[in-house]
């Protein structure tokens, strides 16, 4: 029986590897393909090379052509991503150094708040109810069961008063403004909006919609974000509760053209005005044709 359990999986795993190879069958780029993608990544880092920041450029992507594409990619309009951040590296350092001395003298009551949660007494009790439901004893199971959720509960209040206490901490000393996160992506068409944008404008006076999401998660501020929106057909429409911007794909274009073109600046709102006033745009607006 086991062994035709094992060929069973065995089957089923490499039916699932040949589904997955099929899904993502690739064919050499065409000379049209890779010049198309030479041109957007020089664009792209053209854009971003006026950037004035004194931070640390934590990471970027998608400034390689690759020889290989996915099979029908002719029949789309091709699409490319590009994105930059930076930090302010000294600023969070000095903010983790802060946290750690807080959690340090947060540390003995943290101690003593575990030692109050029994685990001893909730593992001996689970093994009871082990014992009696290998004897068949099912009216003692379904009492321990009650006896176990109590305890569980008081378990998970105690952990949470923990880990809300440690949350506070954190975020009272992690700093905001301390991150910038630059993303261009080509030929995407729609953006929806996480709440109703505010209008800004460029010091030329292009207008960009900003959307205020500052919010504090896995350890960090998330900034709002300011989208520009490059291409002649954008429209914005109302996608149930919140707003977003559609642009026409233009079916009847090669493939290999660019028909918009969208920025979006992660940082604080002030500074993703700067960054995209100090772009070079019009490297960007020139791909679209």
């Amino acid at each position: 029986m086991k062994s035709a359990k094992l060929i069973l999986i065995t089957l089923i795993s490499i039916l699932f590897s040949i589904t997955l190879f099929a899904d993502s069958a690739t064919r050499p780029k065409t000379d049209v393909e890779k010049k198309f993608f030479d041109e957007v990544i020089a664009a792209c880092e053209s854009a971003v090379a006026g950037i004035n920041t004194s931070w640390d450029e934590e990471n970027r992507s998608g400034e390689e052509n690759d020889d290989r594409i996915t099979e029908d990619s002719e029949k789309y309009p091709l699409v490319h991503y590009f994105n930059v951040s930076w930090a302010d590296s000294k600023r969070i350092e000095e903010a983790r150094a802060r946290i750690d001395k807080e959690l340090e003298t947060l540390a003995p009551k943290l101690q003593e708040q575990t030692k109050s949660f029994d685990t001893k007494a909730f593992e001996e009790l689970a093994a009871r109810i082990g014992k009696a439901a290998e004897a068949g004893d099912f009216a003692t199971v379904e009492k321990l069961q009650k006896e176990a959720e109590v305890m569980a509960k008081q378990l998970e209040t105690g952990g949470r008063q923990m880990d809300q206490e440690i949350n506070s901490l954190t975020e009272k000393h992690t700093p905001h403004d301390v991150s910038l996160k630059v993303r261009i992506a080509v030929n995407n068409f729609y953006q929806n909006f996480s709440s109703d944008p505010s209008i800004v404008k460029l010091s030329d006076g292009t207008a960009c919609y900003r959307v205020e999401e500052s919010r504090f998660t896995n350890g960090c501020w998330i900034e709002g974000t300011t989208f520009l929106f490059l291409g002649s057909g954008w429209q914005i429409e109302q996608d149930g509760d919140y707003k977003a911007m559609k642009h026409p794909e233009y079916p009847e274009k090669p493939s290999a053209s660019v028909r918009a073109v969208i920025l979006s600046v992660e940082a604080e709102e002030k500074r993703a005005l700067s960054a995209l006033n100090s772009m070079n745009l019009s490297a960007l607006k020139a791909l679209i044709k």
